[in-house]
Protein backbone atom coordinates (compact mmCIF):
# COMPACT_ATOMS: atom_id res chain seq x y z
CA UNK A 1 0.00 0.00 0.00
CA UNK A 2 1.03 3.81 -0.65
CA UNK A 3 1.79 5.72 2.29
CA UNK A 4 -1.46 8.28 3.98
CA UNK A 5 -1.91 10.93 1.09
CA UNK A 6 -2.65 13.46 4.41
CA UNK A 7 1.03 12.58 6.67
CA UNK A 8 2.08 15.53 7.22
CA UNK A 9 6.00 15.10 8.32
CA UNK A 10 8.21 17.18 6.41
CA UNK A 11 10.78 15.24 4.49
CA UNK A 12 13.43 16.29 1.83
CA UNK A 13 12.81 17.66 -1.26
CA UNK A 14 13.95 14.93 -3.30
CA UNK A 15 16.20 14.85 -6.57
CA UNK A 16 13.42 12.65 -8.06
CA UNK A 17 13.39 13.69 -12.06
CA UNK A 18 9.63 13.64 -11.96
CA UNK A 19 9.45 15.30 -8.42
CA UNK A 20 11.77 18.07 -9.78
CA UNK A 21 9.55 18.45 -13.21
CA UNK A 22 6.88 18.78 -10.86
CA UNK A 23 8.61 21.89 -8.74
CA UNK A 24 10.00 23.65 -11.45
CA UNK A 25 6.72 23.31 -13.33
CA UNK A 26 4.68 25.17 -10.69
CA UNK A 27 7.45 27.39 -10.25
CA UNK A 28 7.22 28.38 -14.28
CA UNK A 29 3.10 28.28 -14.50
CA UNK A 30 2.76 30.21 -11.75
CA UNK A 31 3.66 33.40 -13.50
CA UNK A 32 1.68 33.11 -16.83
CA UNK A 33 -1.58 31.77 -14.32
CA UNK A 34 -1.52 35.16 -12.33
CA UNK A 35 -0.62 37.08 -15.48
CA UNK A 36 -3.87 36.03 -17.30
CA UNK A 37 -5.54 36.25 -14.41
CA UNK A 38 -4.70 39.74 -13.76
CA UNK A 39 -6.05 40.45 -17.66
CA UNK A 40 -9.02 38.96 -16.36
CA UNK A 41 -9.67 41.21 -12.87
CA UNK A 42 -8.98 44.14 -14.85
CA UNK A 43 -11.62 42.64 -18.00
CA UNK A 44 -14.13 41.69 -15.37
CA UNK A 45 -14.23 43.99 -12.34
CA UNK A 46 -15.84 46.59 -14.03
CA UNK A 47 -18.69 44.40 -15.16
CA UNK A 48 -19.35 43.18 -11.87
CA UNK A 49 -18.82 46.46 -9.73
CA UNK A 50 -21.55 47.56 -11.74
CA UNK A 51 -24.25 44.66 -11.43
CA UNK A 52 -22.67 41.87 -13.88
CA UNK A 53 -21.75 39.27 -11.00
CA UNK A 54 -23.99 36.37 -9.51
CA UNK A 55 -23.38 37.97 -6.12
CA UNK A 56 -26.74 40.02 -7.87
CA UNK A 57 -28.51 36.89 -6.65
CA UNK A 58 -27.46 36.32 -3.26
CA UNK A 59 -27.39 40.34 -2.35
CA UNK A 60 -31.18 40.34 -3.75
CA UNK A 61 -32.35 37.36 -1.75
CA UNK A 62 -30.94 38.59 1.54
CA UNK A 63 -33.00 41.81 1.12
CA UNK A 64 -36.26 39.84 0.55
CA UNK A 65 -35.40 38.08 3.34
CA UNK A 66 -34.63 41.22 5.73
CA UNK A 67 -37.76 43.18 4.11
CA UNK A 68 -40.65 39.73 4.75
CA UNK A 69 -40.40 39.06 1.26
CA UNK A 70 -39.67 35.50 2.38
CA UNK A 71 -42.84 34.08 0.45
CA UNK A 72 -41.16 35.24 -2.60
CA UNK A 73 -38.22 34.08 -2.31
CA UNK A 74 -38.40 31.34 -5.51
CA UNK A 75 -40.50 33.22 -7.80
CA UNK A 76 -38.78 34.31 -10.51
CA UNK A 77 -40.40 37.50 -11.19
CA UNK A 78 -40.10 38.82 -8.23
CA UNK A 79 -36.74 38.34 -7.73
CA UNK A 80 -36.27 39.61 -11.57
CA UNK A 81 -38.28 42.84 -9.97
CA UNK A 82 -35.77 43.39 -7.38
CA UNK A 83 -32.63 42.87 -9.11
CA UNK A 84 -33.52 45.27 -11.80
CA UNK A 85 -34.51 47.68 -8.92
CA UNK A 86 -31.75 47.07 -6.55
CA UNK A 87 -28.87 45.77 -8.74
CA UNK A 88 -28.94 46.70 -12.88
CA UNK A 89 -31.62 45.81 -14.89
CA UNK A 90 -30.74 43.13 -17.48
CA UNK A 91 -32.88 40.76 -20.14
CA UNK A 92 -32.85 37.57 -16.94
CA UNK A 93 -32.42 37.66 -13.74
CA UNK A 94 -30.02 35.01 -11.72
CA UNK A 95 -32.61 32.91 -9.93
CA UNK A 96 -31.44 31.84 -6.23
CA UNK A 97 -31.72 28.06 -6.31
CA UNK A 98 -30.00 28.04 -2.90
CA UNK A 99 -31.49 26.92 0.78
CA UNK A 100 -33.33 30.14 2.37
CA UNK A 101 -30.89 29.67 5.16
CA UNK A 102 -27.96 31.10 2.95
CA UNK A 103 -30.05 34.57 2.31
CA UNK A 104 -30.48 35.07 6.13
CA UNK A 105 -26.81 34.48 6.68
CA UNK A 106 -26.04 37.08 3.66
CA UNK A 107 -28.47 40.15 5.25
CA UNK A 108 -26.25 42.02 6.52
CA UNK A 109 -24.51 42.76 3.32
CA UNK A 110 -28.05 44.06 2.28
CA UNK A 111 -27.88 46.76 4.59
CA UNK A 112 -25.85 48.33 1.88
CA UNK A 113 -25.60 49.65 -1.24
CA UNK A 114 -24.88 46.62 -4.40
CA UNK A 115 -21.42 48.18 -4.72
CA UNK A 116 -20.59 48.74 -1.11
CA UNK A 117 -21.63 45.40 -0.68
CA UNK A 118 -19.94 43.75 -3.49
CA UNK A 119 -16.74 45.39 -2.22
CA UNK A 120 -17.16 43.81 1.46
CA UNK A 121 -18.18 40.34 0.09
CA UNK A 122 -14.77 40.48 -2.10
CA UNK A 123 -13.05 41.46 0.92
CA UNK A 124 -14.75 38.31 2.64
CA UNK A 125 -14.02 36.07 0.17
CA UNK A 126 -10.30 37.08 0.54
CA UNK A 127 -10.10 36.92 4.21
CA UNK A 128 -11.40 33.44 3.35
CA UNK A 129 -8.84 32.58 1.29
CA UNK A 130 -6.50 33.15 3.65
CA UNK A 131 -8.24 31.42 6.22
CA UNK A 132 -7.73 28.16 3.96
CA UNK A 133 -4.47 28.56 3.56
CA UNK A 134 -4.09 28.84 7.47
CA UNK A 135 -5.66 25.67 7.77
CA UNK A 136 -3.50 23.68 5.43
CA UNK A 137 -0.56 25.76 5.84
CA UNK A 138 0.29 22.71 7.95
CA UNK A 139 -0.07 19.92 5.50
CA UNK A 140 1.85 22.00 2.86
CA UNK A 141 5.13 21.91 4.30
CA UNK A 142 6.99 20.41 1.54
CA UNK A 143 5.75 22.84 -1.01
CA UNK A 144 6.87 25.28 0.88
CA UNK A 145 10.46 23.55 1.48
CA UNK A 146 10.49 23.53 -2.73
CA UNK A 147 9.26 27.47 -2.33
CA UNK A 148 8.30 29.33 0.69
CA UNK A 149 5.14 31.05 -1.37
CA UNK A 150 4.41 28.81 -3.36
CA UNK A 151 1.26 27.32 -1.46
CA UNK A 152 -0.58 30.57 -0.89
CA UNK A 153 0.87 31.37 -4.48
CA UNK A 154 -1.32 28.42 -5.90
CA UNK A 155 -4.39 29.18 -3.63
CA UNK A 156 -4.42 32.38 -4.55
CA UNK A 157 -4.07 32.06 -8.68
CA UNK A 158 -5.89 29.03 -8.53
CA UNK A 159 -8.74 30.11 -11.63
CA UNK A 160 -11.47 28.58 -10.30
CA UNK A 161 -10.87 30.73 -6.81
CA UNK A 162 -10.18 34.20 -8.49
CA UNK A 163 -13.60 33.42 -10.88
CA UNK A 164 -15.29 33.01 -7.43
CA UNK A 165 -13.60 36.52 -6.27
CA UNK A 166 -15.01 38.59 -8.75
CA UNK A 167 -18.60 36.79 -9.45
CA UNK A 168 -18.80 37.31 -5.73
CA UNK A 169 -19.62 33.38 -5.64
CA UNK A 170 -19.99 31.38 -2.40
CA UNK A 171 -17.95 28.94 -3.44
CA UNK A 172 -14.97 29.78 -1.41
CA UNK A 173 -16.65 29.78 1.60
CA UNK A 174 -17.43 25.49 1.27
CA UNK A 175 -13.62 25.50 0.44
CA UNK A 176 -13.20 26.72 3.90
CA UNK A 177 -15.48 24.61 5.11
CA UNK A 178 -14.42 21.74 3.67
CA UNK A 179 -10.76 22.26 4.58
CA UNK A 180 -11.90 22.90 8.24
CA UNK A 181 -13.57 19.34 8.13
CA UNK A 182 -10.55 17.77 6.72
CA UNK A 183 -8.40 19.21 9.64
CA UNK A 184 -10.88 18.33 11.86
CA UNK A 185 -10.73 14.42 10.63
CA UNK A 186 -7.14 14.62 10.63
CA UNK A 187 -7.59 15.25 14.13
CA UNK A 188 -9.55 12.64 15.09
CA UNK A 189 -12.94 14.89 14.89
CA UNK A 190 -15.41 13.44 13.08
CA UNK A 191 -18.73 14.73 14.90
CA UNK A 192 -17.30 18.23 14.11
CA UNK A 193 -16.26 17.39 10.76
CA UNK A 194 -19.49 16.39 9.64
CA UNK A 195 -21.19 19.45 11.30
CA UNK A 196 -19.06 21.86 9.19
CA UNK A 197 -20.19 19.75 5.99
CA UNK A 198 -23.51 20.15 6.56
CA UNK A 199 -23.53 24.08 6.93
CA UNK A 200 -22.34 23.91 3.28
CA UNK A 201 -25.65 22.70 2.37
CA UNK A 202 -25.84 25.77 0.09
CA UNK A 203 -23.76 23.53 -2.36
CA UNK A 204 -26.17 20.82 -2.07
CA UNK A 205 -24.20 19.21 -5.71
CA UNK A 206 -21.18 19.00 -3.75
CA UNK A 207 -22.26 18.05 -0.26
CA UNK A 208 -24.75 15.71 -0.58
CA UNK A 209 -22.70 13.21 -2.56
CA UNK A 210 -20.02 13.48 0.23
CA UNK A 211 -22.43 12.60 3.02
CA UNK A 212 -23.58 9.47 1.06
CA UNK A 213 -19.98 8.42 1.16
CA UNK A 214 -19.21 9.34 4.63
CA UNK A 215 -22.55 7.32 5.53
CA UNK A 216 -21.90 4.14 3.21
CA UNK A 217 -18.61 3.88 4.77
CA UNK A 218 -19.69 3.82 8.43
CA UNK A 219 -18.77 6.87 9.49
CA UNK A 220 -20.90 7.37 12.34
CA UNK A 221 -20.07 10.38 13.96
CA UNK A 222 -19.25 12.14 10.74
CA UNK A 223 -22.73 11.72 9.92
CA UNK A 224 -24.50 12.53 12.90
CA UNK A 225 -22.43 16.11 12.85
CA UNK A 226 -23.52 16.43 9.40
CA UNK A 227 -27.57 15.21 10.16
CA UNK A 228 -27.58 17.74 13.38
CA UNK A 229 -26.18 21.23 10.84
CA UNK A 230 -27.80 20.57 7.63
CA UNK A 231 -31.45 20.08 9.67
CA UNK A 232 -30.31 22.88 11.64
CA UNK A 233 -30.23 24.88 8.26
CA UNK A 234 -33.04 23.26 6.60
CA UNK A 235 -35.11 24.29 9.67
CA UNK A 236 -34.18 28.03 9.25
CA UNK A 237 -34.92 27.72 6.07
CA UNK A 238 -38.66 26.89 6.06
CA UNK A 239 -39.14 28.78 9.10
CA UNK A 240 -37.87 32.23 7.38
CA UNK A 241 -39.99 30.86 3.93
CA UNK A 242 -42.70 28.67 4.53
CA UNK A 243 -43.87 25.29 3.29
CA UNK A 244 -45.31 26.50 -0.44
CA UNK A 245 -42.13 28.30 -0.76
CA UNK A 246 -39.77 25.42 0.20
CA UNK A 247 -41.85 23.11 -2.06
CA UNK A 248 -41.12 26.10 -4.73
CA UNK A 249 -37.62 25.68 -4.04
CA UNK A 250 -37.17 22.13 -4.86
CA UNK A 251 -38.76 22.47 -8.12
CA UNK A 252 -37.00 25.72 -9.00
CA UNK A 253 -33.78 23.17 -8.66
CA UNK A 254 -35.08 20.55 -10.97
CA UNK A 255 -35.94 23.17 -13.54
CA UNK A 256 -32.93 25.37 -13.57
CA UNK A 257 -30.97 21.84 -14.36
CA UNK A 258 -33.36 21.30 -16.86
CA UNK A 259 -34.86 17.83 -15.16
CA UNK A 260 -38.83 19.33 -15.05
CA UNK A 261 -40.28 22.07 -16.86
CA UNK A 262 -40.37 25.34 -15.10
CA UNK A 263 -43.26 26.49 -13.09
CA UNK A 264 -45.09 29.09 -14.13
CA UNK A 265 -43.91 31.63 -12.10
CA UNK A 266 -40.45 30.09 -12.66
CA UNK A 267 -37.49 30.09 -15.40
CA UNK A 268 -35.91 27.61 -17.52
CA UNK A 269 -32.80 29.53 -17.14
CA UNK A 270 -30.33 28.63 -19.95
CA UNK A 271 -27.39 26.51 -18.58
CA UNK A 272 -24.29 25.57 -20.85
CA UNK A 273 -24.27 22.29 -19.83
CA UNK A 274 -20.55 21.80 -21.88
CA UNK A 275 -19.03 24.05 -19.34
CA UNK A 276 -19.35 21.77 -16.70
CA UNK A 277 -16.16 19.92 -15.31
CA UNK A 278 -18.13 16.71 -14.49
CA UNK A 279 -19.79 13.58 -15.67
CA UNK A 280 -22.92 15.58 -17.09
CA UNK A 281 -20.33 18.03 -19.08
CA UNK A 282 -18.37 15.27 -20.16
CA UNK A 283 -21.48 13.08 -21.40
CA UNK A 284 -23.17 15.97 -23.19
CA UNK A 285 -20.16 17.18 -24.67
CA UNK A 286 -18.17 14.12 -25.69
CA UNK A 287 -21.80 13.04 -27.42
CA UNK A 288 -22.12 16.43 -29.00
CA UNK A 289 -26.30 16.63 -29.55
CA UNK A 290 -26.73 13.10 -30.63
CA UNK A 291 -27.87 12.20 -27.38
CA UNK A 292 -31.64 13.92 -25.97
CA UNK A 293 -31.71 15.62 -23.11
CA UNK A 294 -33.75 12.97 -21.34
CA UNK A 295 -30.84 10.21 -22.42
CA UNK A 296 -27.84 12.20 -21.09
CA UNK A 297 -30.04 12.52 -17.41
CA UNK A 298 -30.10 9.09 -17.06
CA UNK A 299 -26.63 8.07 -18.38
CA UNK A 300 -25.28 10.87 -15.90
CA UNK A 301 -27.65 9.49 -12.90
CA UNK A 302 -26.31 5.93 -13.57
CA UNK A 303 -22.79 6.46 -13.84
CA UNK A 304 -22.87 9.12 -10.92
CA UNK A 305 -24.37 6.25 -8.96
CA UNK A 306 -22.10 3.38 -9.82
CA UNK A 307 -18.93 5.76 -9.08
CA UNK A 308 -20.52 5.94 -5.69
CA UNK A 309 -21.58 2.42 -5.40
CA UNK A 310 -18.38 1.50 -6.34
CA UNK A 311 -16.50 4.01 -3.93
CA UNK A 312 -18.78 2.86 -0.99
CA UNK A 313 -18.02 -1.02 -1.17
CA UNK A 314 -14.42 -0.48 -1.85
CA UNK A 315 -12.98 1.43 0.23
CA UNK A 316 -14.75 2.01 3.80
CA UNK A 317 -11.54 1.37 5.87
CA UNK A 318 -9.34 4.37 4.41
CA UNK A 319 -7.87 6.62 6.74
CA UNK A 320 -10.69 9.68 7.59
CA UNK A 321 -8.19 12.14 6.15
CA UNK A 322 -7.78 10.72 2.93
CA UNK A 323 -11.47 9.85 2.79
CA UNK A 324 -12.07 13.05 2.88
CA UNK A 325 -9.73 14.15 -0.04
CA UNK A 326 -11.35 11.37 -1.98
CA UNK A 327 -14.68 12.24 -1.14
CA UNK A 328 -14.11 16.17 -2.28
CA UNK A 329 -12.97 14.77 -5.83
CA UNK A 330 -15.68 12.25 -6.47
CA UNK A 331 -18.20 15.21 -5.74
CA UNK A 332 -17.00 17.10 -7.89
CA UNK A 333 -17.37 14.17 -10.26
CA UNK A 334 -20.77 12.97 -9.88
CA UNK A 335 -22.41 16.53 -9.28
CA UNK A 336 -25.18 17.53 -11.31
CA UNK A 337 -24.57 21.07 -12.21
CA UNK A 338 -21.37 22.43 -11.87
CA UNK A 339 -19.57 25.83 -12.64
CA UNK A 340 -15.77 26.91 -12.93
CA UNK A 341 -16.14 28.48 -9.59
CA UNK A 342 -17.18 25.56 -7.72
CA UNK A 343 -14.21 23.57 -8.70
CA UNK A 344 -12.11 25.61 -6.11
CA UNK A 345 -13.21 22.88 -3.26
CA UNK A 346 -10.52 20.97 -5.61
CA UNK A 347 -7.58 23.02 -4.49
CA UNK A 348 -7.67 20.91 -0.96
CA UNK A 349 -6.88 17.57 -3.15
CA UNK A 350 -4.20 18.93 -5.54
CA UNK A 351 -2.44 20.77 -2.98
CA UNK A 352 -2.31 17.82 -0.53
CA UNK A 353 -1.66 15.14 -3.06
CA UNK A 354 1.30 17.36 -4.68
CA UNK A 355 2.58 18.06 -1.46
CA UNK A 356 2.39 14.20 -0.61
CA UNK A 357 4.71 13.27 -4.00
CA UNK A 358 7.24 16.42 -3.34
CA UNK A 359 8.00 14.77 -0.24
CA UNK A 360 8.28 11.33 -1.56
CA UNK A 361 11.58 8.88 -1.71
CA UNK A 362 13.37 8.70 -5.05
CA UNK A 363 12.02 4.73 -5.01
CA UNK A 364 8.48 5.80 -4.73
CA UNK A 365 6.16 4.12 -7.37
CA UNK A 366 5.07 4.84 -11.02
CA UNK A 367 1.39 5.42 -9.72
CA UNK A 368 2.51 8.38 -7.14
CA UNK A 369 4.03 10.48 -9.99
CA UNK A 370 1.23 9.45 -12.15
CA UNK A 371 -1.06 10.77 -9.76
CA UNK A 372 0.92 13.95 -8.99
CA UNK A 373 1.04 14.65 -12.53
CA UNK A 374 -2.96 14.76 -12.64
CA UNK A 375 -3.42 17.02 -9.57
CA UNK A 376 -0.75 19.21 -11.65
CA UNK A 377 -2.83 19.27 -14.51
CA UNK A 378 -5.88 20.09 -12.54
CA UNK A 379 -4.28 22.82 -11.31
CA UNK A 380 -3.76 24.48 -14.41
CA UNK A 381 -7.20 22.80 -16.49
CA UNK A 382 -9.72 25.49 -15.83
CA UNK A 383 -7.61 27.59 -18.10
CA UNK A 384 -9.23 25.68 -20.76
CA UNK A 385 -12.44 28.40 -20.15
CA UNK A 386 -9.86 30.42 -22.10
CA UNK A 387 -8.57 28.64 -24.85
CA UNK A 388 -11.39 26.03 -25.67
CA UNK A 389 -14.87 27.76 -24.24
CA UNK A 390 -16.66 25.67 -26.05
CA UNK A 391 -15.23 22.44 -24.67
CA UNK A 392 -13.99 22.99 -21.39
CA UNK A 393 -15.87 20.05 -20.05
CA UNK A 394 -12.64 17.95 -20.70
CA UNK A 395 -11.20 19.43 -17.84
CA UNK A 396 -13.22 16.43 -16.66
CA UNK A 397 -10.98 13.84 -17.46
CA UNK A 398 -7.99 14.49 -15.22
CA UNK A 399 -10.01 14.90 -12.71
CA UNK A 400 -11.53 11.53 -13.54
CA UNK A 401 -8.62 10.10 -13.47
CA UNK A 402 -7.10 11.41 -10.14
CA UNK A 403 -10.41 10.20 -8.44
CA UNK A 404 -9.69 6.66 -10.00
CA UNK A 405 -6.00 6.79 -8.80
CA UNK A 406 -6.72 8.10 -5.37
CA UNK A 407 -8.99 5.24 -5.14
CA UNK A 408 -6.48 2.79 -5.91
CA UNK A 409 -3.96 4.28 -3.81
CA UNK A 410 -5.78 4.53 -0.13
CA UNK A 411 -4.59 3.15 2.45
CA UNK A 412 -6.77 0.62 3.87
CA UNK A 413 -6.85 0.62 7.76
CA UNK A 414 -9.79 0.89 10.30
CA UNK A 415 -10.03 3.92 11.69
CA UNK A 416 -13.57 5.05 12.87
CA UNK A 417 -14.84 8.54 13.19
Amino acid sequence: MTAAITSTAPRAVTNSRTAKYLRDFLLGILPIMFGAQLFGWIAFFPQAFHGNSDFRQLYTAAYMIRTGRGHQLYDYQAQKQFQDALVSREELALPFIRPAYQAVAMVPFSLFRYRTAYLLFLALNLGLVALCFSLLKPHMRNLSAAWRCLPPAMLFTFLPVNVALMQGQDSILLLVLLAAAFVALHRGRGFAAGTLVGLGLFKLQIVIPIAILFFAWRRWRFSAGFALSSAFAMGVSLWVIGLEQAKAFVHSLFAVGGAVAPAANQIKFPLRTTLMANLRGLIAGLTAGKLSSTTILILTISLSAAVLLALAIRLRKQAPADAMLLAITASVVVSYYLFIHDLSVLLIPIALVLDRYIGLSAASGASDGFTAILAASIFVAPICLFLIPAHFYVAALPICALLLMLSLQSEVQRSPC
